[in-house]
């Protein structure tokens, strides 16, 4: 590999990098009492990137022999010098140290030598346990884990490798009276082996989840209008990530598709809240020790005490607004080409209990995790849907809601955050899938927003 990148650079490359990943995996799903799909193996491949007169050439392969490379090589500087009078701005990237290190993260309970039939029987347990609950009509869960394997050489001297492994179980709960029908999701997992469910017991999670499928079946529509909300630790994650962590990366603001563009230690929020990406949180899913440019993982601030404070940059934004690389360059496979994303997102803790976040408040909603909804980073416009909620009246959580929604602006919510909790969590494992999909996760403590716009779905 390292004779492939210096001969790009003779034949006239600026730079050159290669990228072999090696994945074992196992994935396996269970409905209504019947196997729906087992699938274990092995992926292997590269991608070779090349920067020549400006612009970039990528070429992609699953033999990793040196001919293969070969042939990679001339495919991608062909592309580069096609591009190269084509494209603007001009491919240049920021320096950053070469570093030679490898990094392995051994798992407690390595998955990869557990028998597919122990594997299976977690998830007919699961399954089990969600069914056991009066009123549930349809149960799926799945079980899953990879080790991923991954080195990258460049032409300036960069040689990393790492091993990851990722394990995961989730369960989708669908619950039915009449002609109402509700599904509820929920997920357990973590960087690590099978001792991630050491942490949150997956069963118990597939009983919890089905109760709240049929819970959500008896419970009120919602109160509309402007009014208090406040947040549980998944929901306050998922506005982290998908309200202010999209429109903190880089190729969004380069863009011009950011609402937080031009706005650099500029005080967007209320001083109570700081949000993070850090890939290098312990057991986080979405943590990595490096990223797909050979960059170390960065934690980055994004909001400081309301100021906004850095962006989410891989080597090319990061030239283009002037800043330092801080390893926020991924891929999904070998086969495409890294892009700006995020690792593990979270509101900070804070110093509120929950008691003090629902004091005062009149009439209210509390929010637990998400179903979906629509966000614009350039807008910055938001609208989520809570797969849980209940109504706070007079600083007392009371009624259970349904088809709870609210909306709002992202500048002005972060505005109106008064009252940060002090019990920080993770939030379950997950996929982001901006034009890619890579394992993330999003997380914070409980939070209060003292004025959003609620409304009721259908």
């Amino acid at each position: 590999m390292r004779e492939i990148v210096e001969k790009a650079v003779n034949r006239g490359a600026d730079f050159c990098d290669i990228r072999i990943v090696e994945k074992v995996s196992t994935f396996l799903e269970f409905k209504d009492g019947k196997l729906q799909s087992i699938d274990s193996g092995l992926d292997r491949g590269g991608g070779l990137r090349t920067i020549s007169g400006g612009a970039w050439g990528f070429s992609s392969f699953t033999d990793t022999s040196r001919e293969s490379l070969e042939k990679a090589l001339d495919v991608a500087l062909d592309t580069s010098v096609q591009l190269a009078d084509k494209v603007s701005p001009k491919a240049i990237l920021a320096e950053v140290d070469a570093i030679k290190e490898e990094f392995t993260w051994t798992p407690k309970k390595d998955p990869l030598p557990v028998p597919i039939e122990t594997k299976l029987e977690l998830i007919r347990d699961m399954h089990e346990a969600a069914e056991e609950v009066d009123g549930v009509h349809s149960v799926t869960t799945a079980y899953g884990d990879a080790m991923e394997t991954t080195r990258i050489i460049n032409s300036e001297g960069a040689d990393l490798r790492s091993e990851v492994t990722r394990t995961f179980a989730r369960v989708q709960v669908t619950a039915r009276k009449g002609a109402d029908v509700v599904s509820f999701a929920d997920a357990c997992g973590a960087t690590g082996g099978m001792e991630v469910f050491d942490v949150r017991d997956p069963i118990a999670l597939s009983k919890s989840a089905a109760e709240s499928a049929v819970r959500i079946l008896s419970a009120r529509r919602p109160p509309t209008g402007r009014m208090s909300l406040v947040a549980d630790p998944d929901l306050a994650g998922v506005f982290a990530h998908e309200a202010v962590g999209h429109a903190s990366e880089g190729d969004w603001v380069v863009a011009g598709n950011s609402c937080l563009e031009g706005r650099m230690g500029e005080k967007i929020g209320n001083d109570v809240i700081t949000i993070v990406d850090d890939p290098n949180v312990e057991g986080g899913f979405g943590s990595f020790p490096f990223d797909s440019e050979g960059v170390i993982g960065k934690r980055k601030v994004l909001v400081d005490k309301g100021v906004l404070s850095e962006y989410i940059l891989n080597r090319e934004t990061a030239h283009l607004l002037k800043m330092e690389p801080n390893g926020g360059a991924r891929a999904e496979s070998y086969n495409v080409l890294p892009i700006v994303r995020m690792s593990n997102t979270f509101i900070q803790e804070g110093g509120s209990s929950f008691e003090e976040l629902l004091e005062g408040i009149k009439e209210g909603v509390y929010a637990k995790g998400s179903r979906g909804g629509q966000v614009s980073p350039a807008k910055g416009t938001f609208q989520f849907n809570a797969a849980e909620a209940f109504l706070i009246e007079n600083g007392e959580i009371t009624a259970p809601l349904k088809d709870v929604s609210f909306s709002g602006y992202t500048l002005e919510v972060l505005k109106n955050i008064d009252r940060v909790g002090n019990d920080f969590q993770l939030g379950r494992p997950g996929n982001c899938g901006k034009y890619q999909w890579v394992p993330v996760s999003d997380g914070g403590p409980h939070v209060r927003v003292k004025e959003v716009t609620m409304g009721g779905g259908s």
